[in-house]
């Protein structure tokens, strides 16, 4: 009876983790212990592309987080709504630039805004920003 009340008190923790994630962000590590690569996969961002007040389309960026330091998972996973919003925030204001208008998006320029923020949310060095995709709909 305990092992069974354990077990669903464990499933039950587990389940709210995951829904205070952005987008029920996963982790994954491959099997080999303390040195396995561990990846946070992030809720795509999806912006709409204005120009002069008229939707011109949508940009959906899916990033991948590389957590380098093991030992600092669970601040970085404490700190992903922190940095969603911070990607969200940046992507947005970059998508509805001028320059952003008629080109394909800057990858570089957006790769630099995500690992600065990054890097201010959780230290330097402790994780690096992976894009998953990028894809401008008109």
């Amino acid at each position: 009876m305990f092992a069974a009340t354990s077990r669903r008190s464990a499933l039950a923790a587990a389940a709210a983790l995951a829904l205070l994630l952005p987008g029920g962000a996963a982790i994954a590590a491959e099997k080999g212990g303390a040195n396995a690569p561990m990846f946070i996969k992030l809720q795509a961002l999806n912006v709409t592309v204005f120009d002069r007040g008229l939707t011109r389309g949508k940009l959906t960026i899916e990033l991948q987080l590389d957590v380098i330091k093991k030992a600092s998972a669970p601040a970085v996973q404490s700190r992903l709504p922190r940095l969603y919003d911070g990607f969200l925030a940046a992507v947005t204001e970059y998508s509805n630039s001028r320059t952003a208008l008629d080109r394909a998006p800057d990858l570089d320029y957006l790769m630099e805004r995500f690992q600065l923020i990054t890097d201010e949310a959780v230290g330097a060095g402790v994780a690096k920003v992976l894009f998953h995709s990028a894809v401008r709909t008109l």
